[in-house]
Formats: C-alpha cells, sequence, structure tokens
C-alpha cells in the first residue's frame, strides 16, 4: 500500500471492493470455460484469504513495523483457506539484466511459503513494488536499475522463482506482477506479461498463475488486459479500495482525503458494487475466474464504519462468486493487532461471521 501514493495523488480513484467464502453465484460453466478444471477448482476454492502486508514487500522485512512472524501464519489457517504474500523480490535481486537473487533472501521465502502449505493453505506469492519497472521513484534501500534492463529483470526473476518452487503443491499460486501502473500500462504489460508467463511455464507449465490488470489492477482497465489465450491456467486479479475518500482518509500522503468521512451510505455502497458488477461481467464475457488480491480500509477511519464497509464487501463479492485476499493482517489497515496479540474484532467478524 504504501508506494501507492502518488498514483492515489494524481487519480484520486481507484475501483470498488469485495470478498468471497464459498463459490457464491460462481458459474463454472461460463466462468471457467477458457481454463482448465485444475484451474477452475483452484479459483472456486480460494474462498476469502488475507495478505500478510507490509512485511516481506518491504524494501527490507521489518522496514514497516511488522515481520513475517510464524504465529501469524498459525493465525491465518486457523480462519481463512488463502493467504496472499506480498514480496519485494527486486530488491533482493542483482541489478543486472540476470536479476540474480540474494539466496539469504529466498531461503527467507522459502520459510514462509512452506509454513503455509503445510497448514493446508492456498499461497499467492507475488513480485510486489518493483518501483523501477514502473518509473516510480526509489525507496528506502533500493538500488537504481538501468532502464534497458527493467523489464528483462522480471522476467529472469520469475525464472529463478519458478525454477524454486516447481515441486511445491498446487496450492502455490504465481502472480506475476502486483498492481502494474506508470510506464507499466496496457500497452506495455500485454507485450511483457506472456514473456514472464513463458519464464514461469519452462518449469511450471501447468501451475495456476495470476495475472493482474493495469492502472493499479483497477477495475477500470480489465476490458484492456489480453490473456494470452493458449494458456489454460489463469486467473485474473483486480484490487479495490473505493470509496477511496473513506478507506484512505487522513493519511499523511493522501491529503486530498481528510478525515472524518463514514461508510457506507447509497452512494458509496454503488461505487464498490458497480466495479464488482464490471469484474464479474468481464468474467463471464471472457471465460476467466476473477479474484480480488486486496480491499481495506485504514485506521484513520472510524472501527464502526470499517466494520460496515469490510462486511459490504464481503458480502457483495461472494454474492458473485468472487474470492478475495483482504489488506491486510497485522498493520495499519489490519484485523489483528500485533502489540494487544488479538484480532481487531469488528474486522474479525465482518471477515468471518
Amino acid at each position: 500500500m504504501k508506494t501507492k501514493s502518488l498514483f492515489f495523488f494524481l487519480s484520486g480513484v481507484l475501483l470498488g471492493s469485495t470478498a468471497v467464502h464459498a463459490t457464491g453465484n460462481f458459474d463454472a460453466a461460463t466462468q471457467c470455460r477458457s481454463v482448465s478444471a485444475q484451474t477452475c477448482s483452484v479459483a472456486q476454492s480460494l474462498g476469502r484469504g488475507v495478505n500478510m502486508g507490509n512485511m516481506l514487500e518491504a524494501p527490507r522485512e521489518g522496514d514497516w513495523g511488522v515481520r513475517l512472524e510464524p504465529a501469524y501464519i498459525d493465525l491465518a489457517a486457523s480462519v481463512f483457506k488463502t493467504i496472499r504474500i506480498p514480496i519485494r523480490w527486486s530488491n533482493h535481486a542483482a541489478p543486472t539484466a540476470d536479476a540474480t537473487l540474494d539466496p539469504v533472501f529466498a531461503a527467507r521465502v522459502d520459510q514462509a511459503v512452506d509454513a503455509a502449505l503445510a497448514k493446508g493453505l492456498y499461497v499467492i506469492i507475488d513480485v510486489h513494488h518493483y518501483s523501477q519497472l514502473f518509473g516510480d521513484p526509489l525507496q528506502g534501500s533500493e538500488l537504481p536499475v538501468a532502464a534497458d534492463v527493467v523489464d528483462i529483470r522480471l522476467i529472469n526473476m520469475w525464472k529463478q522463482i519458478a525454477e524454486r518452487y516447481k515441486n511445491r503443491s498446487p496450492k502455490l499460486l504465481f502472480e506475476l506482477l502486483n498492481e502494474p501502473h506508470g510506464r507499466m500500462n496496457s500497452t506495455a504489460w500485454n507485450l511483457l506479461m506472456p514473456q514472464v508467463l513463458a519464464a514461469v511455464r519452462q518449469s511450471n507449465p501447468t501451475r495456476t498463475v495470476i495475472v493482474a490488470s493495469t492502472y493499479w489492477s483497477a477495475v477500470r482497465d480489465i476490458a484492456l488486459l489480453a490473456m494470452p489465450q493458449q494458456d489454460r491456467n489463469l486467473i485474473m486479479t483486480f484490487h479495490t479500495y473505493d470509496p477511496m475518500a473513506f478507506t484512505h482518509q487522513g493519511l499523511s500522503w493522501m491529503p486530498q482525503f481528510p478525515a472524518g468521512v463514514t461508510c457506507c451510505d447509497a452512494t458509496q455502497k454503488k461505487a464498490i458494487t458497480d466495479a464488482l458488477d464490471k469484474a464479474r461481467q468481464w468474467s463471464v464475457g471472457s471465460g476467466y475466474p476473477v479474484y480480488i488480491g486486496e480491499f481495506g480500509s485504514d485506521n484513520k477511519a472510524d472501527m464502526s464504519s470499517r466494520e460496515t464497509y469490510t462486511r459490504f464487501v464481503r458480502d457483495e463479492a461472494e454474492k458473485r462468486g468472487i474470492p478475495w485476499t483482504f489488506w491486510e493482517f497485522a498493520s495499519s489497515f489490519g484485523m489483528y493487532d500485533p502489540v494487544a496479540k488479538a484480532w481487531r474484532e469488528p474486522l474479525r467478524r465482518a471477515l468471518l461471521d
């Protein structure tokens, strides 16, 4: 979330939000006609999930005040079916074209992935916050990367990641790139994405892969995404944070959204459901399952409104058969208080009861 500030400052708008538990109104005959039976089954099984956010996608683990503790995986496994682990691989890889991964960091990711798989969870790993690829300002300890190698680095990072995890359970899913934006617009992403996918398929020919829409994974760009027709093991992901004036209020890096906004009136609800309807319509039209990678609200909003918003998004997503991973576990959007070592009960209730 932390690097979204420039985008949100410029646009002030994203999409709508939601959640899913079982399959709701999931229609395999239409929403899976472009994918294999295996990937259709995975899509229907993701259910409710949570992001282990602000942990391994910080420039260095711990930089953003929270680390991926083993107890967090245990807690997540007790109530969720899926966890998404955002990972800033790009800051732990050589800045050269080969993008050789740091073996110490890669072993750290192994620990998290294997612990989650051992709990029977579906696990999604991605490439998160690749600032240089998007043309974003560098964060923290990020190193500059020459413009002529930023694209090939993504391909080579995935070649190594895919090889590393090729023998893991089919419950491990690869998400090629979190929130393409900036210089990675729809034209650029539709050119690069098939090359990244081809690198994955060298070692993982049938693993389910998640592909994001552009404009920060916004619903508005879904129709611009060119899914590789020959690959039958793909799921499309989008993110939703509407209404932004509520979910991102009071943040110092988003001064256009002052604190004090409640949720959810009829207009706010319509923004949410319009986005979900558009995503489902794309799914039915294209034959690819869809999945909400992120939705949530920051703790600057009042808890009663956060509970209302979270439950509404969850319920509306589940009505449409769309699985989700809530943003996030234990930071400012989080449902768990790492100091009190307890669930933030209104959010837990809104997501799970």
